[in-house]
């Protein structure tokens, strides 16, 4: 009883809004200390979520179950209108706050080989098998295997006592509900006071279109347009919805979770048919039913997925086709039923239907820790919207006025309007939502930390005298020094970044060698006409810069083991990129001109890839964009989507029927056997250890992990300043 007077306690709101502010205020103080905070609102979340399943599942069999056929199909037929008509505002907002994201730039990278699931949305709602859609949390399976059963069981007799399980289950969760919201303030002050304490400035700048975007749009929708509508078919005005619903809503945020206002609605819902005089021993029982069928129906907060892949879309430089765009908006709707938690693997899946890069999906988790707020007041808002009128339409009790209609629509669409203007032109004039790019990628400090490194002028390793006889380890481990020879124009192995710095894999990699081995390093240019010859009078010890392993190396130098293998990929202009997505149809074209640079081994790759092609080559890719007669150039599939990343105005396309994958490896002087044989051990170790993955995962695949330094709070700067 006293958890039950506490949940429903006026003063309960209050209690919570206070420790909102003591958690913003405590994350602001102690900066990254009040992450140890952060078990207690992660176990008050957990505590809430563990009765999700069994109240969504219970709440359907028995809501469903317990109607007559009868009463079903009326209560079927009162409410499709409102779910369609729900719907449709919810996804008219969407598309008038999109408008604030700019459209996205030509791609930087297709791949022809890909081919669209069609059946992956199938495999979403349809509940093949329910215990695995329980183990996979796959929501909306689960709740289309609910409402099925559901009305299954109508038509059964002696159904009571199962019934009555069903019901005590769902009690039984409501019962643990209120249990733990007697926590909410404590919860809401660890969670806050986390979030706030962590927060990264440097991602939320970036991303910054998207946020202002979604969390104006939930809060106008949930605390304007659905309020207004619903005023506008009930005797009851915008304020007073929003304030008979003001715990649903405090509950639902500081938890996170919608599934928490339910109880708090069906009071509210239940007060409202009051008002109206709804007589009708049976309207608590159309009221639980109405209610537990929106909770999956009805969660549009999952609805603004179509608003985060559309930012995506701009940010990855991944553009959709026009047919994907027409039907978004609906695969969207459909994949979004059931809980919040249902918009992660809705993401997941539109994400792969797109062929966007796979971190879309934790660039989505990773936004929720702020977008979620907004998500469930929209939801909760939702759940309410539906309740209300379809019980009022149940009952015959609703009567749209037509003055607060026209009111309501011509205050949202202005206040819409001028919000996606004013979100437009702050992100014109910042400019802030782009992704980090190889150019603005730096060497870590985990990379570099306690290795001596210099890099050689050109001239200087010109004048550096042959020495055919020196053993390299012997050499390295008496001079103390690994010289590395590099190529400063093959991205992402070397390549110099926007502050001219030198990055890349090879160059990361050479670090960790030259501290492994315990020695200087000296960085040493070569050019590839030259660099055999470089490599047989030692001038040094070791080549890195996205090597190519081919026979003709192979016979007169000594390799490692290969340490990545690529693709063979096209750099095109990128309003010509669908023209080559198939060899055959490449080989087709008139006069075809393939680019390549200053490398044999590319010399060579051309003329057998396109012996009919006309081959132009450049000193380095650089010069591309000045050779319009170019129609496509070859490298290596990483190497070329790194490039096209920079230049806007191209494209890497990996074509089907290309041919296999080249083997990378470092390239080493004739005899170095004993080097070799420790680099290749070495080399195995990099691949297996957290630093290998992360130097891959960093500068191949593009995705570096932030490097997020302590945040201090105020507390710690001004006791810094006081010393």
């Amino acid at each position: 009883m006293l958890a039950k007077k506490l949940t429903y306690s006026k003063h309960l709101p209050l209690w919570v809004l206070c420790g909102t502010l003591l958690g913003i205020i405590t994350g602001i103080l102690f900066g990254d200390q009040a992450s140890v905070l952060k078990p207690i609102g992660s176990t008050y979340v957990k505590l809430m979520q563990i009765v999700v399943f069994p109240y969504i599942i219970c709440s359907l069999l028995h809501a469903l179950g317990s109607l007559a056929p009868k009463t079903a199909l009326r209560l079927f037929r009162c409410s499709w209108f409102i779910y369609l008509f729900l719907w449709a505002v919810t996804l008219l907002t969407i598309f008038i706050l999109s408008l604030a994201i700019t459209q996205a730039p030509t791609p930087s990278y297709l791949n022809a080989t890909i081919v669209q699931n069609k059946d992956a949305l199938l495999d979403l709602l349809i509940p093949v098998n329910p215990f695995f859609d329980l183990v996979n949390n796959n929501i909306p399976a689960i709740v289309i295997f609910s409402i099925i059963y559901g009305i299954a069981i109508q038509k059964i007799d002696k159904k009571e006592t199962f019934l009555d399980v069903l019901n005590l289950i769902k009690q039984a969760s409501v019962t643990i509900w209120e249990w733990v919201v007697m926590l909410a303030p404590f919860a809401v002050f660890a969670l806050f006071a986390d979030s706030f304490g962590t927060l990264d400035l440097e991602t939320l700048t970036s991303l910054s279109t998207y946020l202002l975007t979604m969390l104006a749009g939930t809060l106008i929708l949930a605390f304007w347009i659905l309020p207004a509508i619903i005023s506008a078919m009930c005797p009851i005005k915008t304020q007073e919805i929003l304030l008979d619903l003001r715990s649903a809503f405090v509950i639902s945020v500081v938890t996170s979770l919608s599934v928490a206002a339910l109880p708090f609605i069906q009071k509210a819902a239940e007060r409202l048919a009051n008002q109206v005089k709804i007589e009708d021993d049976n309207s608590s029982e159309i009221i639980s039913t109405t209610l537990a069928v929106s909770y999956p129906l009805a969660q549009i907060g999952n609805f603004f997925i179509w608003l985060f892949v559309l930012f995506a879309a701009f940010y990855y430089r991944a553009p959709i086709s026009l047919d994907d765009q027409l039907i978004l908006p609906f695969v969207s709707l459909l994949s979004s039923f059931g809980s919040p938690s249902t918009s992660i693997d809705a993401v997941t899946f539109l994400a792969e239907w797109l062929t966007f890069p796979t971190e879309a999906s934790a660039l989505y988790v990773e936004m929720m820790t702020l977008t979620r707020y907004g998500q469930v007041l929209v939801s909760v808002m939702g759940f309410a919207f539906i309740t209300f009128l379809v019980t009022l339409r149940y009952y015959g009790k609703l009567k749209f006025n037509i003055k607060r209609g026209a009111l309501a629509l011509l205050i949202s669409v202005s206040v819409l309007s001028l919000v996606t203007i004013g979100i437009r032109a702050f992100e014109n004039r910042y400019d802030s939502s782009k992704p980090p790019t190889y150019l603005t990628f730096e060497l870590s400090k985990e990379a570099t930390n306690g290795v001596k490194a210099i890099i050689e002028s050109p001239t200087d390793a010109e004048r550096r005298p042959d020495n055919p006889y020196a053993k390299t380890l012997s050499r390295i481990q008496k001079s103390g020094v690994i010289r590395v020879g590099f190529n400063s124009d093959i991205i992402p192995f070397s390549y110099r970044n926007d502050r001219n710095e030198l990055v890349g894999f090879d160059i990361a990699y050479a670090y960790q060698l030259a501290r492994d081995l315990g020695v200087k390093l000296t960085f040493v240019p070569f050019t590839w006409g030259n660099l055999e010859d470089d490599l047989k009078n030692h001038r040094f010890d070791i080549a890195a810069s996205g090597i190519y392993v081919t026979n003709s190396r192979l016979r007169s130098l000594d390799f490692s083991q290969p340490y990545y293998q690529s693709a063979v990929a096209l750099i095109v202009k990128a309003e010509n990129a669908e023209e080559f997505f198939d060899r055959t149809e490449i080989e087709k074209r008139d006069r075809l001109t393939i680019g390549i640079f200053d490398d044999p081994v590319l010399k060579e790759m051309a003329a057998r890839l396109f012996p009919e092609a006309t081959i132009k080559v450049l000193p380095n890719y650089g010069d591309l964009p000045k050779h319009p007669e170019i129609d496509a150039a070859i490298w290596t599939l990483e190497q070329a989507r790194a490039w096209a990343a920079q230049n806007e105005d191209y494209t890497a396309v990996l074509p089907r029927n290309l041919g296999g994958k080249i083997p990378i490896a470092y390239l080493l002087p004739p005899d170095s056997g004993d080097f070799r044989n420790y680099l290749d051990y070495w080399l195995r170790l990099q691949s297996l250890s957290d630093f290998g993955k992360r130097m891959h995962q960093k500068w191949i695949n593009g995705k570096p992990a932030q490097e997020k330094s302590p945040r201090p709070g105020l507390i710690r700067k001004i006791f810094k300043a006081d010393k």
